[in-house]
């Protein structure tokens, strides 16, 4: 389904290269931070970050893993139909489960350089390593303001939630009592502490976004003669970028508790993303 996705997502873009879409993924790109920043402020300061610092190696490394990946499904496709005993069965086709995984784990291991796709991953864990640095710094505060609220939560909930436990838990599971109270306090904390970022985020990332995809809009129609002005010359992006950060933040605001199907849906990733980050960010 993946491999399905990307060629899909491939013919779609080929498609769409007369009309030069890739002078719009920074309106693409506002439109997402002004409607949705607020909700993800980790991934956008991510990618943010990974646009500074490590996407060109990474792109680079993901090419070649590409390239690979590709290779080897041609050799699974060319092995799909050897037919080595020439009794007009494909090989593949009389072999058992454990016996085809061996079979297509050598033909694995024989396609794949490995000096090639370890060079690769190790630029991906690189550019990774360092947008978390980054990100460690971009949210200091809120990692402190989590900690200390942890740090607050922690005693009480000891003192009272501890006797409670020994009586309702086992002696055998009484060594968990504390770590676990620690655990809910510091996920209770972290989530405050968040939510205090979301908002400040949310206001930013409206603003920022609202005047990125106007400005964008603003070059793309001057670039291929639409409008005679640039966004230099004028102040149309700006006060459209501000009317379209209002538009933005008001949704942000309408929204905060729960996203509309079917953008709940569509956004998982992101959302996966961005509490994969978060904890990241937080250990």
């Amino acid at each position: 389904f993946a491999v399905l996705a990307v060629q899909s997502g491939l013919a779609f873009w080929k498609a769409l290269e007369p009309y030069h879409p890739e002078e719009l993924l920074c309106v693409l790109v506002g439109v997402f931070m002004c409607f949705f920043g607020g909700e993800f402020p980790a991934v956008i300061t991510a990618v943010e970050a990974y646009r500074q610092i490590g996407f060109e190696p990474t792109l680079k490394a993901l090419k070649v893993l590409w390239a690979d990946f590709q290779k080897v499904q041609e050799k699974f496709k060319e092995d799909d139909n050897v037919d080595a005993d020439k009794d007009g069965v494909s090989d593949v086709s009389q072999m058992n489960a454990q016996d085809l995984v061996e079979r297509k784990a050598l033909l694995f291991l024989k396609t794949t350089d490995p000096a090639v796709t370890g060079e690769a991953m190790t630029a991906i864990s690189a550019g990774y390593i360092a947008v978390l640095a980054s990100l460690k710094i971009t949210f200091a505060q809120a990692i402190v303001v989590g900690g200390a609220i942890g740090d607050v939560l922690r005693p009480p909930a000891i003192r009272h939630l501890k006797p409670l436990l020994k009586k309702t838990l086992n002696e055998d599971y009484h060594k968990w009592i504390e770590p676990g109270i620690t655990y809910v306090c510091k996920t209770i904390a972290i989530s405050l502490a968040w939510t205090l970022q979301r908002i400040i985020s949310a206001f930013h990332s409206a603003v920022r976004g609202g005047q990125i995809a106007a400005r964008g809009v603003v070059h793309y129609l001057h670039k291929y003669g639409f409008v005679s002005t640039d966004h230099d010359e004028t102040t149309l992006d700006e006060i459209a970028g501000y009317a379209l950060a209002f538009l933005g933040l008001a949704a942000q605001i309408t929204f905060s508790a729960r996203l509309p199907f079917p953008l709940s849906l569509v956004l998982v990733p992101f959302r996966l993303s961005e509490w994969g980050l978060r904890w990241s960010l937080s250990l």
